[in-house]
C-alpha cells in the first residue's frame, strides 16, 4: 500500500496523467463528431441514442485512447527510476523489483479506473449537450459501470506489454506505440473467438459490451457472440503473464542491487 501512495505522490509532480484527462475528453466528443459527419443513409439506419453514445466511446477508448494512453503513463512512470537514477537506491533498501514493478502496475490499475469514471463523467455532459434521447439513470450507471470496467480490462490487456518494456530505459515511448497499433488491430477483428481471446478486447465479453452505436457494427452483433468465460479466462493470463516477466530476473535489475552490495562492502571494508 505504501509503494502505490508513494507512486500518486510521485505523479503529482508530473503532467502525464493530464495526457490520459485529455484523451479520455476526446473520445465521446470523437463520437458526436463521426456521427455528424454520416450520410444522411446511415444516419437513417442508425438512430443515435445516448446508450448509443456511450457504445461509441467504450469502442473508441479501447481501439485508440486508452492503450496508448495507459502504456505511456505506465511507461513513464517506470521510466522515471532510470531517468531520476533512483532506481539503484531503491534497489539497496529491502524492496525488490517484482515488488517495485506490482506497486507501480498497481497504481496504474486504479489510474485507469480513474480515467474510466473520468471518461464517463465527460460522455455523460456530452450527452447533455448534443444527445438526450434515452439518457436515463439506469442508463447512465450501467454505462459507467461497463466503461470504468473496460479501462481496468483495457489496461490489464497491455500489462504484460508496459512490463517487459520497463525492463528497458527509455522503452516506453516504442512501448506506447505499440500499444496504440494493437488497439487499433482490434478494430479489424471480426471472428467472435478471435475477438474474444485478443488481449485489448476480451473485456467486452466480461462487460456485456452490445456494440450498437459505433459505426463499423451498426447491427450490434457483438452481443450475440459474446463469451464472458472465454474473456475471464485471457484476463488472468495476461495478469499471469504478467507476473512471470516482472519475477524474471533481467541484465539490468540484477545489476543494480549487485552494486549496491558490493559498495556497501567496500565501504565495510574501508571502516575496518
Amino acid at each position: 500500500m505504501n509503494l502505490i501512495l508513494t507512486e500518486f505522490q510521485k505523479l503529482k509532480r508530473y503532467s502525464v496523467i493530464l495526457v490520459g484527462m485529455i484523451g479520455a475528453t476526446c473520445s465521446p466528443i470523437i463520437s458526436i463528431v463521426m456521427q455528424n459527419i454520416m450520410s444522411d443513409d446511415a444516419k437513417s439506419v442508425l438512430n443515435y441514442t445516448f446508450p448509443d453514445l456511450i457504445n461509441s466511446t467504450i469502442w473508441n477508448n479501447m481501439t485508440i485512447f486508452f492503450p496508448m494512453i495507459l502504456a505511456l503513463i505506465g511507461g513513464y512512470m517506470i521510466s522515471r527510476e532510470y531517468t531520476d537514477d533512483t532506481l539503484k537506491s531503491v534497489m539497496t533498501v529491502p524492496v525488490s523489483f517484482p515488488r517495485l514493478m506490482t506497486g507501480k502496475l498497481t497504481a496504474l490499475g486504479i489510474i485507469a479506473l480513474l480515467l474510466g469514471l473520468y471518461a464517463a463523467l465527460v460522455t455523460l455532459l456530452v450527452g447533455l449537450i448534443s444527445c438526450r434521447e434515452n439518457l436515463t439513470l439506469p442508463v447512465v450507471l450501467s454505462g459507467s459501470v461497463q466503461m470504468t470496467a473496460m479501462a481496468l480490462f483495457t489496461c490489464i490487456g497491455e500489462l504484460p506489454l508496459i512490463a517487459l518494456c520497463g525492463r528497458k530505459q527509455g522503452a516506453f515511448r516504442g512501448g506506447a506505440v505499440a500499444a496504440f497499433l494493437l488497439g487499433y488491430v482490434s478494430i479489424f477483428l471480426k471472428n467472435p473467438v478471435l475477438r474474444n481471446l485478443y488481449p485489448l478486447s476480451a473485456g467486452l465479453s466480461i462487460v456485456g459490451f452490445g456494440g450498437e452505436g459505433f459505426v463499423s457494427d451498426t447491427a450490434g452483433s457483438y452481443a450475440s457472440t459474446q463469451n464472458a468465460f472465454m474473456g475471464t479466462c485471457v484476463i488472468l493470463a495476461m495478469i499471469l503473464l504478467t507476473a512471470i516477466i516482472i519475477h524474471h530476473p533481467g541484465k539490468d535489475t540484477a545489476a543494480a542491487p549487485k552494486k549496491g552490495g558490493r559498495s556497501r562492502h567496500n565501504r565495510q571494508e574501508a571502516t575496518k
